[in-house]
């Protein structure tokens, strides 16, 4: 297993895929109603999964920071993309916790909500998850300015022979 900075790049794009998916599979799912529960299944899986993957993004990009610390410029943008990912992270909690209770209640109340209450929460859900796609592209955006843009890796450079 390669050391745990060098797994940033690998993991980030995991989390960016499933969480981006999630919104569309909830939005199919008011779409087709007759399949909603196990459409809905499939997104809180993604959803959990895609979380899961931006807590170890957060994790791995803490032990890549240290190698980027050359330059004011690239610490101001480590800085700034790891705030971006921070709240990234939380937005996508808080939307994870939220659908997760959508999934939930009605097991505990032994009820269904009524389908016009549904879809009004999950419409409002829906809308939140648009933030949550957009920190998520922000947040890789400058990910991706470091690596391009400012030239910083996940490692030292490999010596030359």
């Amino acid at each position: 297993m390669p050391p745990w900075n060098h797994i940033h790049p690998a993991i980030v794009h995991f989390p960016l895929a499933l969480l981006t998916v999630a919104p569309l599979l909830v939005l199919a799912g008011l779409l087709w109603p007759a399949q909603r529960r196990g459409i809905h299944a499939a997104a809180l899986g993604l959803l959990l999964l895609g979380f899961g993957g931006l807590l170890l993004a957060l994790a791995s990009g803490e032990a890549v920071e240290r190698y980027a610390r050359a330059t004011p410029a690239l610490l101001a943008g480590v800085r700034e993309h790891e705030l971006a990912a921070q709240w990234t992270t939380l937005i996508w909690g808080l939307l994870s916790f939220g659908f997760s209770a959508l999934w939930v209640l009605p097991l505990f109340r032994r009820q269904a909500l009524s389908k016009a209450l549904e879809t009004v929460l999950l419409a409002l859900w829906l809308l939140l998850s648009v933030a949550g796609v957009l920190a998520l592209g922000r947040t890789g955006h400058l990910g991706g300015h470091l690596v391009h843009d400012l030239h910083t890796h996940a490692g030292p450079e490999p010596p030359l022979n």
